[in-house]
């Protein structure tokens, strides 16, 4: 049971906070927190504040209550309701409510709709992405996409076997690749065969830049609401661009499956696209665009991260590989749905890595009624930001946080129990109803192209990592990713 609002707790206006001016200000040139990353700046204001306070809202934007206490984040979370809020970039939700309602109309996509329409998308899209029979069409595909990715490595490595600085480029675009594979059943070309195909580039670039645009409009102080900022116009043009991109695609994709099916081909029937062609035409195309926008960026920071904690923890890198190599012998045995399930120690990573390297904050939510948080009553319709992700680095939760150890996760070879932790600390695809509904996408796209890539060679980072990455929403590149790859046999 859960305990609600008390009268017993002290006033909302009590909560800690700066000054919105003083807090402007900060983020201002010269300003404490310009160009300062989104963890460093709130693990700043929780030494200050303590752990709840106000981050203000600027130009429109509410007051958000950020929390770092577990009892909080438990507290939002089972009080979320079947159909759970949260504060929508206003700049994107803008352009889907006012600028292309011809398109969007009432259904905004999963990004951006709330209430019951948010409901009755997500329950028509949860059988499609959240069961594993649905995935298991993808192994083939997603292997050959990553066995390009292995080819494109080999090509652009220098003569110590080192890729170049913009490495993060080819790994966006393997990523894309693997996402296009469900958002419009094919593969675009982008690793090496039509690097420069013109459409594939204007979703490529625009789902690469999106987030960049919304810190820029929706977190950080923007006047786009009051005047047509640049970064607003940008946003625009490229969101522009990919719908125009994504309406062709889905329209060939379907004129090439009729042309198939009348010349008695077999038709993959488990495909995701066609899957949710069946349930709305109009609902895929707002999909297919929403899976790139959300899961480009990040997933390829994740990918990243595994890479180089493998690579800075050659005994963990090791360990796997002795376990893939039981599982593949050969780089060339085929990764199914029944091998896949004997690589604990690759979940293992990958989990431990998004502890590592966590990405952002944690989760925005909308209080649907009055809570206490910390003793303090929160009101029905506050934003709360359940700033989770800070505590994967705490001792408390996490024994040697500083150490890259994937071991934590797995079950004890003596006692055969799991060490406990704190569920509400480890959030890294949210929690209940609105939960990440890409996880078991990324999950297979994480196993695959770990699995192959540590197969396929050994690899190494000598140049320093002590800061690699750097926070605005998410994670983004903060060093160039020259990783070294060496053939194994």
């Amino acid at each position: 049971k859960v305990d609600n609002a008390t009268s017993e707790a002290r006033s909302f206006k009590e909560i800690p906070r700066p000054g919105k001016w003083e807090f402007m200000r900060a983020f201002l040139p010269g300003g404490e927190f310009h160009d300062v990353s989104a963890t460093d700046f709130a693990t700043v204001m929780r030494k200050r504040y303590g752990d709840i306070y106000i981050m203000p809202g600027l130009f429109g934007r509410p007051d958000w209550v950020t929390t770092f206490n577990t009892k909080d984040i438990e507290m939002v979370f089972r009080n979320e309701g079947i159909w759970p809020a949260r504060e929508t970039f206003a700049s994107f939700t803008y352009f889907r409510t006012d600028v292309r309602p011809d398109v969007y109309g009432e259904n905004l996509g999963l990004v951006a709709s709330q209430s019951e329409a948010w409901g009755k998308m997500r329950s028509a899209m949860n059988p499609i992405f959240m069961q594993p029979k649905g995935l298991k069409a993808y192994y083939q595909p997603l292997s050959h996409i990553n066995n390009e990715f292995i080819e494109r490595i080999k090509e652009t490595r220098d003569g110590n076997l080192e890729v170049d600085e913009n490495f993060m480029e080819e790994i966006n675009r393997l990523i894309f690749e693997s996402l296009c594979l469900v958002a419009f059943d094919r593969e675009m070309g982008l690793i090496r065969r039509n690097r420069d195909n013109p459409e594939a580039l204007a979703l490529f670039q625009t789902s690469k830049d999106i987030l960049q645009y919304i810190f820029e409009l929706d977190i950080q102080p923007s006047m786009w609401r009051i005047v047509s900022t640049p970064a607003y116009r940008k946003m625009v043009r490229g969101l522009n661009e990919s719908l125009d991109v994504a309406q062709k695609l889905l329209r060939d994709t379907q004129d090439s499956l009729k042309k198939r099916q009348e010349a008695g081909e077999e038709i993959n029937k488990n495909s995701m696209l066609q899957r949710m062609m069946e349930v709305d035409p109009k609902m895929a195309t707002i999909m297919s665009l929403d899976i790139l926008f959300a899961g480009v960026d990040a997933t390829s920071i994740l990918l990243s991260a595994v890479l180089l904690c493998l690579a800075k923890n050659p005994e963990k890198q090791a360990k796997l590989r002795e376990e893939l190599l039981k599982i593949m012998p050969t780089k060339e045995t085929p990764l199914n749905d029944e091998n896949m399930k004997e690589m604990p120690y690759l979940r293992a990573v990958i989990k431990e890595a998004l502890r590592y390297y966590p990405n952002g904050l944690g989760h925005l939510r909308t209080c649907p009624k009055d809570v206490t948080l910390s003793g303090y009553n929160v009101p029905r319709g506050a934003q709360v930001l359940v700033a989770s992700n800070v505590l994967l680095s705490e001792p408390s939760y996490y024994p040697q946080p500083e150490k890259f150890l994937p071991e934590r996760w797995l079950r004890d070879p003596q006692s055969g129990k799991k060490t406990p932790i704190n569920s509400f600390s480890y959030l890294p695809f949210g929690f209940g109803p609105r939960m990440c509904i890409g996880k078991r996408l990324v999950d297979l796209q994480m196993e695959t192209s770990v699995a192959k890539l540590i197969r396929n060679f050994q690899v190494e980072f000598n140049y320093d990592a002590s800061k690699p990455y750097k926070s605005l929403i998410t994670m983004q590149a903060a060093i160039p990713f020259r990783f070294k790859f060496s053939d194994l046999d």
